[in-house]
């Protein structure tokens, strides 16, 4: 197959789960397809990333997308009902150079990656195309509106809601497939469950990178959570943790460490670390030493949607983790066995010091996680499914024509 890629973010990886799943995605399918690649950067493209991505691209086509034509973007579209997401990447030059490169490398099959590539792809008749809308969006910006206690952003995330109501059902109509992450993200895009295009199909991630060395020995006091930190949805869990939960841990463990690790972090973040047991990195080249170093991870996320990287992550690593019902949403690790989920700070709490408290536990648990996610959370896996699909929808596409 000929194969195009459109993203609203070049897939240079940069600690960014968007970035990452994208250049896995090409990597894969370059395997056996002609790919092209056609992506919006908000800066210049190095020479290096582009050379990165080179091997398994047939064609890149990169427009740059600078931050203040995007807010421009975003305030024309205030007076629509739009999502301003989708305005933010509102790009003739964009939407133009994708026509030309399905015409000029005569793509069989298209794969648009975030809701926020749709617009570029929706109004393409000539040619089957897929759309991941990963995670669901009104899921994702319910939650912030819930959630956040700065007014502003309340205003703003309640906006961004009521627009998305309805939206991402009509723009998924107008696709050969949707792609969603799990049941769930259905529940709250199609709620009545008129799209008869849904094909579920997350990512995963390289689970056999992350199995640690055969050697590792663990710090038995220290707590971990990693992701980009200026994600404003990783921000918030980090603040929740140390606000909420950190101090029913310190109460009976009083020398237990928590480490945040993750690119960008806020202030607001920057600023736990004035307390000496609370160790902020920002980036980091290598997340993995980190993940086998700590004695328990933690993903306590309560605004975000879809599938957690640094969930898989940490299950990869063999780190017995503690996460959130809403982070283990994506992936539906089985509770008690691979993972266990918590509902409440005191119970965060409760779970994160039994496996402190008891190694043979934790291990067990962090076996039981690794074994999970490499049987059902390998890159492989799930695209393995999804070039099926493609395939499927190009020789639909051939017999419909013939």
């Amino acid at each position: 197959m000929r194969l195009l890629f459109v993203t609203y973010r070049f897939p240079v990886y940069s600690g960014d789960a968007p970035s990452n799943t994208v250049f896995n995605l090409v990597k894969y399918f370059s395997r056996k397809n002609e790919v092209s690649l056609v992506g919006l950067a908000p800066g210049p493209v190095s020479r290096e990333d582009k050379e990165r991505l080179a091997p398994y691209c047939r064609r890149i086509e990169c427009v740059a997308w600078p931050k203040w034509r995007g807010a421009l973007c975003a305030a024309r579209g205030l007076p629509s009902s739009e999502p301003l997401q989708v305005w933010y990447y509102r790009s003739a030059e964009f939407a133009a150079k994708v026509r030309q490169v399905i015409a000029e490398e005569r793509i069989d099959v298209a794969y648009g990656y975030h809701l926020r590539s749709a617009q570029f792809l929706a109004a393409v008749d000539t040619l089957p195309r897929v759309l991941a809308i990963q995670p669901a969006q009104i899921l994702h910006f319910g939650r912030r509106y819930q959630l956040t206690h700065n007014p502003i952003l309340r205003l703003v995330y309640g906006m961004e809601y009521r627009r998305l109501q309805g939206y991402e059902a009509e723009v998924a109509a107008q696709f050969d497939s949707c792609l969603l992450i799990s049941p769930k993200d259905r529940e709250a895009i199609d709620p009545n469950r008129r799209l008869g295009n849904v094909f579920f199909n997350p990512h995963g991630t390289d689970v056999r990178s992350f199995a640690p060395p055969p050697d590792n020995v663990r710090d038995r006091d220290t707590i971990i959570f990693s992701g980009s930190m200026f994600m404003d949805t990783n921000a918030d869990a980090a603040l929740y943790f140390h606000r909420e939960i950190l101090p029913l841990i310190w109460a009976q463990r009083p020398q237990t460490r928590f480490m945040i690790v993750g690119k960008n972090p806020p202030r607001s973040v920057l600023k736990l670390a004035s307390d000496a047991r609370v160790t902020v990195t920002g980036f980091v080249p290598d997340l993995r030493p980190y993940l086998w170093k700590a004695a328990v991870g933690i993903d306590p996320v309560r605004m975000a949607a879809g599938m957690q990287n640094k969930l898989i992550e940490g299950l990869a690593a063999g780190l017995p983790m503690v996460a959130g019902p809403e982070a283990n949403e994506g992936i539906h690790a089985p509770a008690g066995k691979a993972l266990l989920v918590a509902r409440s700070a005191q119970e965060f709490a409760k779970d994160v010091l039994l496996l402190l408290d008891d190694p043979a536990r934790a291990g067990e648990l962090g076996a039981q996680g690794q074994a999970f996610v490499q049987a059902h959370w390998s890159w492989e896996h799930h695209f393995e499914q999804l070039d099926e699909l493609l395939q499927r929808l190009v020789a639909d596409r051939i017999a419909a024509m013939a």
